[in-house]
């Protein structure tokens, strides 16, 4: 092989190791480029925001549940104290309802001695027979007072048992809430552990990618280095272009100082290029270990959390986030049954303030009568004081008065009674209906809270199983970079083939001039030759690494001032 053709082999392989060390310098940057997100960022991402979500569901209901029985104990306490006032009523209107029996027993008794009086005893049995009028009336009125109160207490019972209710309901609506919110923030945490793990261990491998971008750094120098190289074969010349055989003997020298410059700095560069290769490989066969380990991990990642998978409902995230969508319906419904209870609490609360005006209305009926009964009683005793024939029933007039002013003392106590009764469950109610009023207010806004929430988390949950389906760890584009970059391996590795070929072929044809070299000498009987032409000066400037200046110096036997350090670029 000639010269000539070594130096375009020479050459074209300098533009192949340039093109490979290009495309690292376009791949590698584009790898590291960490503004590119995968559905691990927006899995995280989606999970980070379902969770904020979550907690911010909570904040109105976390507030309005807090200490919601105490806020009511004073309320049922109060409740509680006038049912207990009830029951002197119910003692008031026993004893109206007993006088008014004996009232009328003795009207009775009164009216069979009238009766047996004859004539005498008419104007007796008149007044007797309003009497007995009376207190039918009496015993009516005091029945449906009774039933009057009978109702209202009937209606505060209710409006107890209605509370216990309203209680127990919101404690169900808090403790689903509860449930559902620590199902969910359970998810999360148990899906978004491995993947943050996930994140840390791929996020590991752009170190090593940067550490590999180390052997674009040998780029230059090789660039450099091949140019050098390319001048040496450059000042060849053929011997068989010169007539003497001293100056072919001169310049076969002169093209074997060339050839051994051109081997040093060939096998320069091939150091060179062994070291950006030995960069190249180690860090990347980290990188490899480190897709390996995340795909791994994807993998296991997907079959135990996908809702399609074999993993079980524990695991999965849709699963366990239409769970939580089904304990959401379940909340809804008990919203609803909430809602139609303060509604029975309202007509309730309208009833008992209805009642307690309805045992008014029948106190006021029974007023009149008690004052027509104490008229009736005058007028029987002034008929027993100035009628013989029926002072036999002066002793129950007597008790008629005793009874009529016993009722009349019942309706007086009854009066106070109720009438403090009705101002103060009625202050009572207006409290209750107002508290109760807001409380609506508050848990309408719990349930439009949760209502948005529920409405985020079907979008999250359409979105976390459609990330599941076609979840990557890293962007879509970087598994076919990072096999482009194992095919650029590959050539490097071919490269380093065809340049150890090429330093043997340099050989051979030092070997063979060398060879030529001593045929001459012996035909000129010359035991040792100096080189007499100086062009080594010139070439050696052109060099710009340092490194290469001192070895040809060497070669070409010329002192070059040493300078940086072997490998450090010169420049001129």
């Amino acid at each position: 092989m000639n010269l000539q053709n070594l130096s375009t082999e020479v050459q074209s392989q300098s533009k192949t190791i340039e093109e490979v060390f290009m495309n690292f310098s376009m791949e590698f940057p584009q790898l590291l480029d960490s503004g590119k997100s995968s559905s691990l960022d927006d899995l995280l991402e989606t999970l980070d925001t379902l969770e904020k979500e979550n907690s911010l569901s909570s904040r109105t209901e976390t507030s309005h549940f807090h200490g919601y029985e105490e806020k009511y104990s004073g309320l049922f306490s109060d409740l509680n104290e006038k049912i207990q006032n009830l029951s002197q009523i119910n003692t008031d209107i026993s004893h109206i309802k007993n006088d008014s029996e004996e009232m009328e027993l003795i009207a009775l008794n009164a009216m069979v001695v009238s009766i047996k009086s004859g004539d005498k005893g008419r104007a007796f049995s008149k007044i007797t027979e309003n009497l007995q009028q009376l207190s039918t009336s009496m015993i009516g009125l005091s029945a449906r007072l009774s039933s009057e109160e009978s109702a209202l207490i009937n209606n505060v019972t209710n409006l107890k048992s209605l509370f216990q209710e309203i209680t127990s309901c919101q404690r169900k609506i808090s403790e689903i809430s509860s449930t559902e919110m620590n199902k969910i923030s359970k998810c999360i945490n148990r899906s978004a552990t491995p993947l943050h793990e996930m994140k840390q261990l791929s996020q590991s491998i752009y170190p090593q990618i940067q550490g590999a971008m180390e052997g674009l750094q040998l780029q230059d120098i090789i660039k450099q280095a091949f140019d050098h190289v390319v001048m040496c074969f450059d000042q060849f010349v053929d011997d068989d272009s010169v007539s003497s055989n001293e100056e072919k003997l001169d310049t076969i020298a002169f093209n074997i100082s060339l050839s051994e410059i051109a081997q040093d700095v060939l096998s320069d560069i091939g150091d060179h290029l062994q070291r950006a290769s030995d960069i190249f490989s180690q860090k990347w066969v980290l990188v490899e270990s480190i897709l390996n380990q995340t795909e791994e991990r994807r993998s296991d990642y997907v079959h135990n959390f996908s809702h399609s998978s074999t993993s079980s409902d524990e695991m999965s995230i849709v699963a366990q986030l239409e769970s939580a969508t089904d304990g959401f319906q379940e909340l809804l419904k008990n919203f609803a049954q909430f809602q139609g209870i303060q509604k029975k609490v309202v007509t309730v609360c309208r009833n008992i303030i209805d009642r307690a005006h309805g045992m008014y209305d029948v106190f006021a009926s029974l007023r009149p009568v008690i004052s027509r009964l104490q008229h009736v009683r005058i007028l029987q005793q002034i008929e027993v004081s100035k009628n013989d024939a029926v002072m036999a029933v002066k002793d129950l007039v007597t008790d008629m008065d005793n009874l009529i002013m016993d009722s009349s003392n019942s309706l007086d106590t009854m009066q106070v009674t109720i009438e403090t009764f009705i101002a103060e469950i009625s202050d009572m109610i207006s409290v209750f209906t107002s508290t109760m009023s807001d409380d609506n207010a508050k848990m309408t806004e719990v349930r439009t809270e949760k209502v948005a929430f529920f409405n985020t988390l079907q979008t999250l949950q359409e979105r976390i199983y459609s990330l599941m389906q076609h979840f990557t760890v890293y962007p879509p584009e970087f598994k076919h970079q990072c096999d482009h970059v194992n095919t650029m391996l590959g050539q490097l590795q071919s490269i380093q083939l065809d340049f150890n070929r090429m330093k043997g072929q340099l050989t051979s044809e030092v070997q063979r001039l060398t060879d030529k070299k001593a045929r001459f000498m012996h035909d000129m009987n010359l035991h040792n030759y100096e080189i007499k032409d100086h062009k080594f000066k010139e070439l050696i400037k052109k060099f710009t690494i340092t490194a290469h200046k001192e070895a040809a110096g060497k070669i070409a036997g010329f002192e070059v001032e040493a300078g940086s350090a072997p490998g450090d670029i010169t420049f001129f």
